[in-house]
């Protein structure tokens, strides 16, 4: 391990899907709001791409979960992780947490940490929304990741 500290900018896309039969994303507990989703919690496990199509090649997925703790608010907390399969970031990860508004189209939330090249991690994503699809059941997001490491 090095010993000198590092920021690395990395940038690719998330695909989420919501419903359907290949579904990234799916309810585990059942939503007790229909306007917050109070109580709802989903499992995700999302393809990350190098463009914002989905087929524009592998950069790894994203595995986590999304749970609605506000009974006033349209808010959902995130606890997500970042598993690179490809290039010089092979094996490692970055965890983001935060609560994200899914009514934005710009959130940011922090990186609680890291394995591999990113041990020690620590930093920001920024994950903008480009892609708003009810009728595929799909949405899109370019995140710009930036991670403070050794």
């Amino acid at each position: 391990m090095t010993t000198q500290e590092k920021i690395t900018h990395l940038h690719f896309y998330m695909h989420d899907v919501f419903g359907g039969a290949n579904a990234t994303a799916i309810p585990v507990t059942k939503i007790l709001d229909n306007n917050t989703f109070y109580g709802g919690m989903f499992v995700a496990d999302d393809p990350l791409t190098l463009g914002p199509d989905r087929d524009s090649g592998p950069v790894g997925t994203g595995r986590g979960t999304y749970t609605f703790p506000s009974q006033n608010d349209f808010v959902l907390e995130m606890v997500y992780n970042l598993r690179f399969a490809h290039g010089g970031y092979n094996g490692s990860s970055l965890c983001l947490l935060g609560n994200i508004s899914p009514a934005s189209i710009v959130n940011e939330v922090a990186i609680a940490g890291g394995t591999g090249v990113f041990r020690f991690a620590r930093g920001y994503a920024v994950a903008k929304r480009i892609v708003l699809d009810f009728k595929a059941q799909l949405v899109v997001r370019e995140l710009n990741v930036y991670v403070s490491h050794y």
